[in-house]
């Protein structure tokens, strides 16, 4: 017999194929250095160039040489072959370095598969929505490449295998919705690479004067929140991170060796509650943010007793937690361990800043007063909110409060809360977030790393700790507007986006919008789908109490239902395949088969006809006309004839063959 030409190894297909696999690589552009991407798409052009120029074909040994220099490439830029950032860097160079040596079909099957193990390896970095979308789109393409080599010929246009395998994905998409939902989750991940997490942007553990204002140049999402009711205006949206209660002179920070008494705190709300989810972005750090000030702390974290969330493990993967919070409230007196803290000062308290002080006491009548005499200060003085602050070096709060006056809103707080502390208000310094931009489409707020913010906190008596923000005094409009990221000369002012921009800026935020929108719901019902969800479900279903046998039959139930339901479909839609002189011939043949006339499988209408001919001579004149005008309609294009066609109806049901 004789064999079908193989066109699968060809320029152009190796071609397309090259070029499918550079797109499954392409994500993890972002994931491994530049000089390995640059070195994967020097593979990849070599492999294309080779097609067209026999030439520049690798040869044995200059595969083998490449693979050993991609070896060396990997473990000089990671000092291992083993783990995630390694791991993925190494398969992308193995599938890389496959296609240089494709010279048969296996090969082809061999490297679709790894590059199927690459795709695969990009949700280990990111689960968006996008990605996830582009992802699905590049399998579709992979796999049309393979039903495209299995054809004896080759596609008459060249994007019916794209379309085949559309049609073969959609139909088992319901199958995998329903394993998706009644298969058992796990609460571990299958592999664990959070030691390897990369570095994050966000808010550090310890404050120098200068550190936050670099957070500015970041637009990264930290994290997301969703009102359960009407948001508290923007002048209450500060979002607790970190609360430092020890300093230096040069930095704040939380020593560790001073430990917390557990006392219990009396708050008296002023305002209700306000309920709100927050969805969490990775920080690589274990504590929690919060609407000031949290009530309870959410699963797997503890609420300390400044009102700081504290996660029990770093939080290497999106987290979403729900929170009840109070903007407006009071406390019982303090205690005299933590009066005595909030009082500490730094070795670099100057005889300039006593003196102030001293102005401000002397003309106040309580600590309230003297608040409100330093935000005064603050207000009335040649004061600037700059994004793009000096270095004070040797004394940053003294420097700044009486020479620079130049600064971003760490060193508006750190040195008001040195300020109070020397004034004898027990003070300390919060770390956070202020604002948020408004989603609409999605009815939710993006905090991003720009709206990281420093404020202060002073205890006055019978209201207890009160949050004072003295960036406020010198920029009100850093509470109102967001900032234009616009830094300028060292010590200019800060602007302010008053005007919302313009066409082209409100655009593309609407855009940004949909596609974060988009991805949160995603997060929320795909990615964050979990033990806890499906056991809610179950119960929904009242069959939270079946036993994991009695789960397991139902599962295979759902599924072998879905598949009967798939089977069908497909049944269904052969048999509307068929054209009208096709089903009027299937009845023609039916009859035939009643008398023990069966049209064999191989047949066709010549050959049949003149078999039942042979079999039933006095039929032989009804058959051959039949089968002759069914031939004409069927191979002569002539189905779009009507009369023909209810000539040849006519005929088959006038047709009634008897046993002889």
């Amino acid at each position: 017999m004789k064999q079908p030409v193989d066109f699968t190894v060809t320029p152009t297909f190796m071609t397309k194929l090259s070029l499918m696999m550079g797109l499954a690589l392409l994500p993890h552009v972002a994931n491994i250095p530049a000089n390995i991407s640059l070195y994967l798409l020097l593979l990849l052009t070599w492999r294309i160039a080779g097609l067209y120029w026999t030439r520049l074909q690798p040869g044995r040994w200059m595969l083998l040489a490449a693979t050993l220099i991609s070896i060396l490439i990997v473990y000089s830029q990671y000092q291992t072959l083993l783990g995630r950032d390694a791991g993925v860097a190494l398969l992308g160079m193995m599938l890389t370095l496959k296609v240089n040596e494709i010279t048969k079909r296996r090969d082809i099957y061999v490297s679709v598969f790894i590059s199927y193990f690459v795709i695969i390896t990009q949700f280990l970095f990111s689960q968006s929505v996008l990605l996830t979308v582009y992802l699905v789109a590049v399998v579709i393409g992979l796999t049309s490449l393979l039903m495209e080599i299995n054809r004896v010929t080759p596609p008459r246009k060249p994007y019916l295998p794209v379309v085949s395998t559309f049609k073969i994905t959609l139909q088992a998409l319901p199958i995998a919705l329903v394993l998706f939902i009644i298969f058992p989750r796990i609460t571990q991940p299958l592999w664990n690479f959070s030691s390897e997490a990369s570095a994050r942007t966000g808010l550090d553990d310890r404050v120098t004067p200068g550190a936050i204002s670099e957070l500015i140049e970041s637009s990264e999402v930290a994290f997301r929140v969703q009102f359960m009711q009407q948001p508290p205006p923007k002048q209450q949206r500060y979002w607790r991170g970190l609360v430092m209660w020890d300093t230096d002179g040069y930095s704040w920070f939380t020593d560790e060796k001073q430990m917390f008494r557990r006392e219990t705190i009396q708050l008296m709300m002023i305002d209700n509650p306000i309920k709100y989810e927050i969805f969490l972005e990775p920080h690589d750090e274990e504590w929690l943010f919060a609407l000031d000030l949290p009530l309870e702390a959410p699963p797997r974290s503890r609420l300390t007793q400044d009102f700081q969330l504290l996660y029990n493990e770093p939080v290497t993967k999106p987290i979403n937690y729900s929170l009840h919070s109070l903007t407006r409230y009071g406390m019982t007196q303090l205690t005299p361990g933590l009066r005595h803290r909030a009082l500490q000062l730094g070795e670099n308290v100057t005889q300039r800043q006593r003196d102030l002080v001293a102005q401000w006491r002397a003309d106040s009548v309580d600590d309230r007063a003297i608040v409100d005499q330093a935000l005064a200060f603050f207000n009335t003085e040649p004061f600037i909110y700059t994004l793009s602050p000096p270095r004070y070096p040797s004394n940053p709060v003294d420097e700044f409060l009486f020479e620079g006056m130049a600064g971003f809103c760490e060193h508006y707080a750190t040195g008001f809360t040195q300020l109070m502390r020397i004034a004898g208000i027990p003070s300390r310094l919060v770390l956070g977030y202020q604002g948020g931009e408004y989603n609409a489409l999605g009815d939710y707020f993006i905090i991003r790393q720009y709206h990281a913010h420093a404020w202060s906190e002073v205890w006055l008596e019978g209201r207890g700790w009160v949050r004072i923000d003295p960036t406020a005094a010198v920029a009100p409009e850093r509470i109102e507007y967001p900032l234009r990221l616009a830094f300028g000369e060292q010590g200019a002012p800060a602007m302010f986006e008053i005007d919302g921009g313009g066409m082209v800026t409100s655009m593309m935020r609407h855009f940004t919008h949909a596609l974060d929108s988009a991805n949160i719901q995603w997060r929320r019902w795909v990615v964050g789908y979990s033990r806890e969800h499906q056991f809610t479900l179950m119960r929904n279903f009242g069959l939270d109490s079946y036993t994991a046998m009695q789960w397991s039959l139902v599962t295979l139930g759902i599924v072998a239902i879905v598949l009967l339901l798939v089977g069908l479909n497909i049944v269904r839609q052969g048999r509307l395949l068929l054209s009208p002189a096709q089903r009027v011939y299937q009845q023609f043949c039916d009859k035939l088969s009643r008398i023990g006339i069966s049209r064999r499988s191989y047949e066709g209408p010549m050959d049949f006809s003149r078999r039942a001919a042979r079999n039933r001579p006095d039929l032989a004149r009804q058959i051959m006309a039949i089968v002759d005008l069914y031939i004409k309609l069927r191979y002569a294009s002539q189905e779009s004839d009507g009369r023909q066609q209810r000539l040849f109806a006519r005929q088959v049901r006038q047709f009634r063959p008897r046993q002889r």
